[in-house]
Formats: C-alpha cells, structure tokens, sequence
C-alpha cells in the first residue's frame, strides 16, 4: 500500500507542478485573464430542537454560520476561501475552507489546501444542498475527518458520464496538522448511466493513531457505493459504506452503514422527503445496530432560502431510552 500511495502522490505532484508552471509562463499574457470576480458566499442555520431522549433539553440554537469569499482569480485559477463562526458539535469559530484551483483541462484540475474530501454523495456536498436537515448517521459516524474535510491535493476532472475526483492528505482531519507517513488515500469515480441516473465507487485507505495509544499507528480502510437520480417529481439517492479499524495488536473492527432517502417535488416551492437509515458500529456483535427513519419537508423561499422540518424516529438497539427527534430548521444563504 506504502508503494501505490508514493506513485499517486508523486503523480498529483507532478500534476500539480506542471499545472503551476503553466499558469507562470502564461501570467504575462492578457488574454489568459479575466477581471477577478469574487462573490462573497456563506449561511446560517438557525434551529429549534427537541430530542424524546431523557435529560436533553429542548431548545433555539445558531446550528452553523459561515462566511466568506470564493470566485475567480483568472480564467484558470478559483478560490474559496469560508470560515465558519459557529460549527458543530462545540459551536466554536474554525476554518471551513482554504483552497485554491487550477483547471488545466475537463479532465484535470488541481485543487490544493484545505477542502471537502471526495468519499460518497453527501460527503463532498455543502450541506446546504441536503434534502434532509442534517446528513445520514453512517456519513456521519463512517466519515474519519473533521467537517468532512482534510488538508491535501486533490485531482478530479469528468468527460462525457465519467467523472472522478483522487486527493492524497494528511488523514488527520480540518485544522491538524500531518502526523503520520504515507499520507491518506481517498478518492471516488462515477458514472452517468442516463441522464439523470449516476452510480460511483469510493475508496479511502489510511492511517490513524488510536485514542490512548499515541505511538501505535493503524491502518483503516472505508469503500462505498452510491446511487443518485434527479429526477423531477421523483428524486433518490442512496449509500453503502463500509469501514475497517486495525486496533493495537491483532485485533479489528468492522463497521458498515447505510441510507436510502427519497424525495417528491410537490410545487417548485415544496418538497416533502423520506430517509431509511442504519448504522453498525461493529459487526461481529449482536444487538448494536442503530436504525432511523425520517420524514420531511422542505419550503423554498428563494434559490436555497428555506424552512425545513423533519422528525426522526429512532432505534438503538444498546440503548432503549434513545428518543425521537424533530428539528425545525430556517436555512439563510448569502
């Protein structure tokens, strides 16, 4: 595995080079340049929240709010640049995002910095394009990185029904710094087998340092399959994902997750949605499996300006006082 890792990472590498030497030896030439068009870009969610599970008040919270720019510096080279004031779960101010790219061509461009990792359909989705309130439970418990994203160079590009995205990073999650060698591997590809239907593969394979085993270093492996069809009234997606943990010594965990969400265009103002959902967190014992099933609604006041409600009833098979939960969101988008 060390040996695939240092030839993707020496092909990005050299993509990379070769795309930054290309942009220098064209920067003298007007005609590769446009005026820079920036577009101040942000959100926030303000939520009600009332979970059935005993001792959890209910009550008002600002769940996120971002801020920022992104835009065009030439006709080539993007940034995006989003801090974020209030992020989940401490509510504390962090870097969203920081990267900067360079198309060389539809089936190359060059992303370096900070940025949603390509693992999945609502992994490397701004969230405020989720039909539901919040992602599914096994995105999120299956997922390995802070906000989703990592630090790293990432080359992706699409031609025709073939699209892909391949990053190498850190693997240590936002705002940390690289701890461990080879860096991780992740990456996804897709097809569009009509025009509204895509299937794709991912692949993540890395490493991390277990809680309390500082100086014991483990590999860890996550695939998925996805499916998504926008359609109109009719629209689905759905995913399979799977995750193995080496633990210190010669043990493992295997985890594995899923969702299935539906949704109906009722007016070009309301949706109403529906989500299957479950989550393993180790396969090899009995009686751990959590189960939900949401349903909701989403108004449209303008563009992605919305008010959202959605109740999820809830199963943990470990925990029989795990209750339902219903949010009532408003979704502000600048």
């Amino acid at each position: 595995m060390k040996s695939k890792q240092t030839v993707i990472t020496i092909f990005l590498t050299l993509f990379f080079v070769t795309g930054t030497a290309s942009l220098y030896a064209q920067s003298n030439s007007s005609e590769n340049h446009s005026n820079p068009s920036y577009n101040i870009r942000g959100f926030v969610q303000q939520q009600f929240v009332d979970d059935r599970t005993p001792g959890v008040p209910a009550g008002f919270s600002i769940y996120r709010a971002r801020i920022g720019i992104a835009g065009n510096i030439t006709d080539q080279l993007s940034i995006n640049l989003i801090g974020g004031f209030v992020e989940p779960p401490q509510r504390t101010p962090r870097l969203v995002n920081a990267s900067i790219d360079y198309r060389i061509h539809d089936l190359l461009t060059i992303r370096a910095g900070q940025f949603l990792l390509p693992f999945g359909l609502e992994g490397p989705e701004v969230i405020t394009f989720n039909p539901a309130i919040e992602r599914s439970m096994a995105t999120r418990r299956l997922n390995t990185f802070n906000m989703f994203r990592d630090i790293g160079v990432q080359a992706s590009g699409s031609r025709s029904r073939f699209n892909y995205a391949v990053a190498i990073i850190n693997g240590t999650g936002a705002n940390q710094t690289a701890q461990m060698n080879p860096k991780d591997l992740i990456g996804r590809a897709g097809i569009q087998l009509t025009h509204n239907l895509e299937i794709g593969i991912s692949g993540h394979s890395g490493k991390y340092l277990p809680a309390g085993n500082p100086d014991s270093e483990q590999s860890r492996n996550r695939a998925g399959l996805d499916i998504h069809y926008d359609g109109n009234p009719v629209f689905f997606r759905g995913e399979l994902i799977t995750r193995k943990d080496n633990l210190p010594g010669s043990e493992s965990v295997t985890m594995n997750g899923g969702y299935l969400l539906a949704g109906l265009h009722v007016t070009d103002r309301i949706e109403t949605i529906a989500r299957y959902e479950y989550f393993t967190p180790n396969n090899d014992l009995d009686d751990n499996r959590l189960t939900g099933y949401t349903i909701g609604a989403n108004y449209y006041l303008t563009g992605r300006n919305r008010f959202s409600i959605n109740y999820e009833i809830r199963d943990n098979e470990q925990n029989s006082e795990f209750g339902n939960l219903l949010t009532f969101q408003l979704q502000v988008v600048l």
